[in-house]
């Protein structure tokens, strides 16, 4: 591939990955709050809505790549958090697609973005939440990311009692700068706050984003990179959880009917969000960068029914046991919930852990741990079944005998009911000297993710792939 831009006039471009944000909640904040910088970029930029062309059911580690990448998952086939990516190689992201054409960039917490690449176009470089290792670099970022890793897994689908440990690693990361007074200050006040009300441990999660944008900002104003990227779920949390009672209507709800404290839940994480956005504005404004905000598709939403309580795999090395199973033959890799990566040490190890898993069912006789998807390579995915069952007897059954499920490892948790799931349409917002590229004729279409990726490269003068769409824009 050919480098073909003007060093001289070289585009600059923050990519902010608000994960699942829809117009309908951009647009609900923007009446709302008329002087946020949300407004400001709906006033001043360009927004556009979006449609992710992915199939099956879809989840941000699948909808990203295809932001990166160009082509949806028919092509990539990226189905779970880390899934062997080798088949995936000759599609690259956008960027290695940059750093292969000398521009230097910075990742910060993309999905799917692991191992880091080591390259003197890349000013740093800190993969996702979910990566198998604190692998990252400069160092603070590789400290930080051992801290936030653990912090995901201590914490997978419930905010749990605060480790001895994780206070240590925070304390540690305050002391070198790792974590700045400020963020610190606002983590220990949150958690006040959930000695004094247990309904603020349910929004713990959105600490991630206080912690991580900090040092983003930081790293954005050292080296200056030409591209950047920042991935933040924590609006996404917050929707998936209390949809309902923000746009209670969905539900046919009265407002007296609302649950006042988490009306307020969405609402807290976009001002963070609004929060961001302010201070990369006022970044741009010195340096000349463009600011994209991208969601690989958006959320509305659901009705599930009546709530069952779920399984949760806590401790792997007994599921392994309890299975006969060699521990050394296989790793539990990180995932989000409800889904379980599993490595195989072989391909004999794999197939053994296929076959004996089917024997792992409930009292009605219905298995329980499931295949969400293929292997690939080495690696496979799973995710409990809901069972009605194991709730009532606290217990499983494997090779027709009966098991209480800490034998397995698995316990019963109970969380606020999902309100919000995803949908196929997303936002796709631009402020910055080049915002007039984009040429789309109705302003009402929307815009296939399937084209950021080649429009970033046509605005770099990168030659396409012939396997991509062409740009949202000609020149």
């Amino acid at each position: 591939m050919k480098k073909i831009f003007n060093k001289k006039n070289k585009p600059k471009i923050i990519l902010y990955e608000l994960n699942e944000v829809p117009r309908r909640l951009f647009n609900h904040y923007v009446a709302k709050f008329p002087n946020s910088a949300f407004a400001q970029i709906a006033n001043e930029g360009k927004v556009f809505d979006t449609y992710t062309y992915d199939n099956g059911e879809l989840h941000p580690w699948s909808t990203w790549p295809t932001v990166h990448r160009g082509i949806d998952n028919k092509i990539h086939n990226i189905r779970y958090l880390n899934q062997d990516l080798k088949k995936a190689k000759e599609y690259k992201p956008i960027w290695e697609l940059l750093i292969q054409n000398k521009v230097d960039v910075g990742i910060f917490g993309s999905l799917q973005s692991y191992p880091p690449i080591k390259s003197k176009f890349c000013k740093f470089y800190l993969p996702d939440t979910f990566a198998p290792s604190p692998l990252a670099y400069p160092k603070e970022l590789s400290d930080f990311q051992f801290f936030n890793l653990e912090l995901t897994k201590e914490n997978k689908a419930l905010s749990r009692k605060i480790s001895n440990e994780y206070i240590l690693n925070f304390l540690r990361l305050v002391s070198n700068g790792s974590i700045s007074k400020s963020s610190a200050f606002s983590a220990l006040m949150h958690i006040f706050k959930e000695q004094i009300n247990s309904k603020y441990k349910t929004r713990r999660s959105i600490l991630q984003n206080v912690f991580s944008f900090d040092l983003y900002l930081r790293n954005i104003y050292k080296f200056k990179p030409t591209f950047s990227t920042y991935f933040t779920n924590h609006v996404a949390g917050m929707m998936h959880r209390y949809w309902k009672y923000l746009f209670f209507e969905d539900f046919q709800l009265n407002e007296s009917e609302v649950d006042q404290f988490h009306s307020k839940s969405i609402i807290k994480a976009m001002h963070l969000a609004n929060n961001n956005l302010k201070k990369l504005i006022n970044f741009a404004n010195m340096t000349g960068h463009n600011i994209l905000i991208v969601s690989s598709m958006g959320q509305s939403f659901i009705d599930r029914g009546d709530y069952t309580p779920e399984l949760f795999l806590k401790n792997f090395k007994n599921l392994i046991k309890a299975l006969k199973l060699e521990n050394n033959s296989f790793k539990l890799l990180p995932a989000m919930h409800p889904d379980y990566c599993i490595e195989a040490k072989d391909i004999d190890s794999l197939y053994s852990l296929r076959r004996v898993i089917k024997d792992l069912k409930d009292e009605n006789n219905n298995q329980i741990f499931i295949e969400r998807y293929k292997p690939v390579g080495l690696k496979i995915n799973f995710i409990f079944n809901l069972s009605s069952s194991a709730p009532i007897t606290n217990s499983v059954k494997y090779l027709d005998k009966i098991f209480d499920l800490n034998v397995f490892g698995i316990e019963l948790i109970e969380r606020d009911i999902g309100t919000g799931y995803h949908i196929p349409e997303g936002i796709f917002c631009w402020l910055g000297k080049d915002q007039n590229i984009i040429k789309i004729n109705d302003l009402a279409e929307k815009v296939d993710t399937r084209q950021i990726c080649p429009t970033i490269l046509e605005l770099y003068g990168i030659e396409i792939p012939n396997y991509m769409k062409p740009p949202l824009q000609g020149r």
